[in-house]
């Protein structure tokens, strides 16, 4: 029957398409025929699934009359329009789900500034057509750091990566048919101002009114907050505020609230201005904007005179300050914690050691407990900054004594620490929580491990006070920090006794305690990692997390290669860290991963890694800060390359050496030239030797040439993908790199593929003096490095020359003898000690 046959067989393929992924690899009708071999016969898997056979179905014509096998040529078309309206609505709803998806934890979750981005980069192309442009707002405020619930881990202040980000997303949905508003603008003007990019933000503000959207006075407001930050500025910020002036008299600016009639300058926007002029001490400007701000109806703040005291103090001097705080009073403001804050600064400054006791006095008395940079720098003993506080102050005696031992243990002062604790006692002082944290994280730095642990047994398990996280982190890291592995256990599992669940600090203090064991053991590590995913409520591992995992794998790795089911773990939390946990990788972590795979030789996990780090650095530059510092890394990668046999990844890697800035290495070049040989690829060999060895000034001006007279690149390397913007195949110039032994591999390799006619020419070239002609001449003309200083001279043994001659004689060419007079000249001429006896 073909209605029922149809539907039954519908679905089964749809499922069939579902379970192998793609029709891509396999015709529609092969999907067909085995469905309907299922369906007559039954599944062959334990699982339900078709079994995978490299055989295709074909139908027995023997068997099948003609009516019954057209009948089933419809049926199988059928089966192929449902399965691409399958597709097409899977996909569609897909597509949906991750938009939906994104949308939703974009303004209902904390997500950080990385969490943000990576979520974005991840959801595909088509799901972000489906996003409105307040969701591509809140995007770029959440990647930018600004929104109040976007603080997870801190708010960090925004660089030129955040730029670069904002960039890309805006980027994105332009492509998608999106069209910015006003808040899109404000977006991009605000981390330009940030950035001090201040010709960036005003194009910004201009393509924001020539695209017809009308700005509020918010962007104004942000570049003059930004301009007053920077003295040199002062002519930009008072023709912005003309300008602002002038587009609110024509009603070119929007208003900034709804119930706002028409937009008039508000009392933010002239802090800003008088933040700008009291920068450069232009008081009468200053006094001016004042004065105009009271004819249109606003009052100044204490915010308003804390800025105009901060300009009078920085210009003035302290008298000045004590003066304007006076008047401040008269004029009826309440001095804060940041007047007192300004006035003491200048105080120290200008050491004047008795108004700075005053000011802190009084400070105190009203219940403002200076900063800890201000106790900091304070000129008094610490025991007499005490007294100071709590005398006649409304201070909590506690929080006085907290800020001040943190102050002398941020110093690495312990014993002064350990004074201001025999002081607390002896004066009846109650200690918090707080206290003993910071006393056990003195008695920790300090290296006193016992006696901290004896503390933490006195204190905490008589039940004077409860510990809190933080005393059991200090005390876990304190314990790794040591070596103490057992103790570090026995506090994480004390935590239960206070009902504390350990959190991402404590599990961060385990496995870096755990990684720097000399021997470390996997399994108490992935143990440790199985217990963090577990846990509940759950915790979310951070950067920290993932580089003290690998920095174990790595330690280990050094010694003892991964084994299966350590490598397969690796694997899993090196994609976690982006898929699953929406963290940025760093430098260190792309290192220690790249360590971890190359010390167990698994390649192709190294060249992931690699390749991950450089598409990464297109981003962000410093994720290669770590790898570039040394060339072992690329080095231990080229060889663990070499000995897989995998010789275009060794000419892959050489195309990065000299744009990655890696110092100049002999080694490199041996493992480069030895693949191109075991390649054949001669011609790129002897275009990477002689760039090193010829200034591509030199070459350019016809001022010298190759050995064969090429000037150009060979197609060889070309074809080969060795050349990139700005890098030639041959590589920059630089002779340091083709050290002795380079040169013996590169003359063995002439002499083996029969091109002996090159190795005198060469080694002419290998021994040139770039302090002497034309080198000269460019050297005092060119920012070109030449490797080679004046002092540096070529070394060039009796061992290899006997080397070179004995593998020339061996090679049996017609032209051996001649070959071998011409280097004997060359070595009697210039190296006459290692003349071979």
């Amino acid at each position: 029957m073909f209605k029922p046959r149809t539907a039954r067989l519908v679905p089964r393929v749809s499922a069939y398409l579902r379970v192998q992924g793609s029709t891509r690899s396999r015709s529609l009708s092969e999907l067909y025929f085995r469905m309907k071999q299922e369906q007559e016969q039954g599944p062959d898997g334990k699982d339900g699934h078709v079994k995978e056979t490299s055989q295709r179905y074909e139908p027995d014509s023997n068997s099948l009359s003609m009516p019954s096998f057209v009948d089933d040529q419809r049926i199988g078309m059928l089966a192929h329009q449902q399965l691409l309206r399958d597709k097409e609505e899977a996909d569609r709803l897909f597509e949906k789900t991750a938009a939906d998806t994104y949308i939703s934890g974009l303004h209902k979750d904390k997500w950080s500034s990385d969490e943000t981005w990576i979520r974005f980069s991840l959801l595909p192309t088509e799901s972000r057509k489906l996003l409105r442009i307040i969701d591509v707002n809140h995007t770029l405020a959440r990647i930018r750091g600004t929104e109040k619930d976007a603080s997870v881990g801190g708010k960090n202040a925004p660089t030129s990566r955040t730029l670069t980000k904002m960039l890309a997303v805006l980027g994105s949905c332009k492509r998608a048919g999106m069209v910015p508003d006003q808040y899109t603008y404000q977006e991009m003007i605000a981390i330009n101002a940030s950035l001090l990019n201040f010709s960036h933000a005003l194009e910004w503000l201009d393509k924001m009114i020539k695209s017809g959207v009308q700005p509020t006075i918010r962007p104004y407001r942000t570049l003059l907050k930004g301009y007053s930050t920077i003295p040199g500025e002062i002519d930009s910020a008072r023709q912005l505020w003309q300008d602002l002036k002038s587009k609110i008299e024509q009603g070119l600016i929007a208003p900034s609230e709804p119930d706002e009639i028409a937009a008039s300058i508000d009392l933010k926007s002239y802090t800003c201005m008088l933040a700008a002029e009291c920068r450069v001490g232009n008081f009468v400007q200053a006094l001016g904007l004042m004065e105009e701000m009271e004819a249109a109806g606003i009052q100044p703040d204490i915010t308003v005179r804390n800025v105009l005291l901060d300009g009078i103090v920085r210009h003035k001097g302290l008298d000045a300050g004590l003066s304007e705080s006076e008047l401040m009073e008269q004029s009826g403001f309440v001095l804060d914690g940041y007047t007192y804050t300004t006035l003491l600064r200048a105080a120290i400054k200008e050491r004047r050691t008795e108004d700075t006791e005053r000011l802190l006095a009084t400070s105190a008395a009203k219940g403002f407990l200076p900063s800890r940079h201000i106790v900091q720098s304070l000129p008094f003993d610490p025991l007499h900054v005490l007294d100071i506080l709590t005398k006649s102050s409304t201070l909590d005696t506690i929080r006085v004594y907290n800020t001040l031992i943190k102050v002398v243990v941020r110093r690495n002062n312990f014993n002064q620490a350990l004074q201001l604790i025999a002081h607390l006692r002896s004066h009846d002082a109650k200690p918090n929580v707080v206290t003993y944290g910071l006393l056990l994280d003195a008695l920790s730095k300090a290296g006193q491990l016992a006696q901290a642990k004896t503390m933490f047994k006195e204190v905490f398990e008589g039940g004077a006070v409860d510990p809190d996280m933080h005393i059991f982190t200090t005390m876990i890291d304190a314990c790794g920090r040591n070596g103490d592995i057992e103790a570090m256990f026995w506090f994480k599992d004390e935590m239960k006794n206070y009902n504390l669940p350990p959190a991402e600090p404590i599990y961060n203090s385990i496995l870096s305690s755990l990684s720097r064991i000399r021997k470390s053991n996997l399994k108490l590590v992935m143990a440790t990692v199985n217990e963090l995913v577990r846990c509940r409520p759950p915790v979310r591992p951070s950067i920290r997390t993932f580089n003290a995992i690998f920095a174990a794998f790595s330690a280990h790795a050094r010694t003892k290669k991964l084994s299966s089911g350590e490598l397969q773990f690796l694997r899993t939390w090196y994609a976690n860290t982006r898929d699953k946990y929406y963290v940025v990788k760093d430098t260190f972590l792309y290192v220690l991963a790249l360590n971890a795979f190359v010390g167990s030789g698994s390649l192709d996990d190294a060249m992931l890694v690699y390749g991950d780090m450089l598409r990464h650095s297109e981003l962000d530059a410093a994720v290669l800060v770590e790898f570039t510092r040394k060339p072992k890394h690329m080095l231990e990668l080229m060889n663990l390359a070499v000995e897989a046999q995998r010789f275009d990844d060794v000419l892959a890697l050489w195309r990065d050496w000299q744009p990655l800035g890696l110092p100049p290495s002999e080694q490199a070049l041996g493992l480069v030239l030895y693949s191109c040989d075991q390649l054949g690829h001669i011609s790129v060999a002897k275009d990477i030797v002689m760039g090193l060895l010829t200034p591509r000034e030199l070459d350019s001006a016809g001022k010298g040439d190759t050995i064969d007279g090429d000037s150009g690149i060979s197609d060889a390397a070309e074809h080969m993908g060795l050349t990139r913007p700005g890098m030639a195949a041959s590589a920059a110039y630089n002779p340091s790199m083709v050290g002795e032994s380079a040169l013996a591999i590169y003359i063995g390799i002439l002499v083996k593929h029969n091109m002996v006619d090159d190795i005198a020419p060469v080694l002419e070239l290998w021994n040139t003096d770039p302090s002497k002609g034309d080198l000269a001449a460019l050297a005092a003309n060119s920012s070109l490095h030449f490797g080679l200083t004046n002092d540096a001279k070529r070394v060039l043994s009796e061992t290899t020359v006997s080397k070179l001659l004995k593998v020339l004689w061996q090679s049996k060419h017609e032209d051996a003898g001649k070959v071998t007079d011409q280097i004997l000249a060359f070595v009697d001429k210039h190296f006459p000690d290692s003349m071979p006896v």
